[in-house]
């Protein structure tokens, strides 16, 4: 069996952007972007970008459908255990 190949699945404009966001610094670019560079020079980039702050309010609004959701599995949670419970006393 021949071995497998460990190759992301994602273009190279992507693992570049990862990495220049990892590292914080420029990756290594793809041959078609170094060529793109050379004819137009990109504009400097500061070495951090700022981290967007999000608030807890947001998050709230934002993902209201997720406590929803867990509200009501741990009813249905909590009702098959009693039903289990009771399904016990009779068996």
């Amino acid at each position: 069996m021949a071995k497998k190949s460990r190759k992301p699945n994602l273009s190279e404009e992507v693992l570049a952007r990862a990495r220049r966001e990892l590292y914080g610094k420029e990756a290594v670019q793809p041959r078609v972007e170094k060529a793109v560079e050379k004819a137009a020079p990109a504009a400097v980039r500061p070495a951090h970008t700022p981290v967007k702050t999000v608030h807890v309010a947001d998050l709230r609004r934002e993902y209201a459908y997720v406590t929803t959701d867990l509200r009501n599995m741990g009813i249905l949670a909590a009702a098959l255990m009693a039903l289990l419970v009771v399904l016990s006393l009779f068996i």
